[in-house]
């Protein structure tokens, strides 16, 4: 969605529009749902990309994802060396 809103100029309620047309299976009855429960509640609707961002994070991303990410990026290798020391023989070469 990111790459479609730098080519256009949508305004922040068309991009909401968009990307509640992409949701598909349960991400649209999770979102109908939560647009009834704030409503019933009395909370804001939801106007931006970055608050639908926010809350689908907190929703759908687990709270390790990030820490199995990292520890994954951690353990990478080129051959026999890691990422880190394949990186530094790369900075080394290219400015040399």
């Amino acid at each position: 969605m990111e790459f479609v809103f730098d080519c256009h100029q949508y305004s922040r309620k068309t991009k909401v529009k968009l990307i509640v047309f992409e949701f598909i299976d349960l991400v649209v009855i999770w979102w109908d749902q939560l647009v009834t429960s704030r409503r019933r509640n009395g909370k804001e609707v939801i106007n931006t990309w970055e608050e639908i961002k926010t809350i689908m994070k907190k929703r759908f991303v687990p709270k390790h994802y990030y820490r199995e990410v990292y520890n994954r990026l951690q353990s990478l290798s080129q051959g026999s060396k890691s990422i880190d020391k394949y990186f530094k023989k790369m900075k080394i070469t290219i400015y040399d």
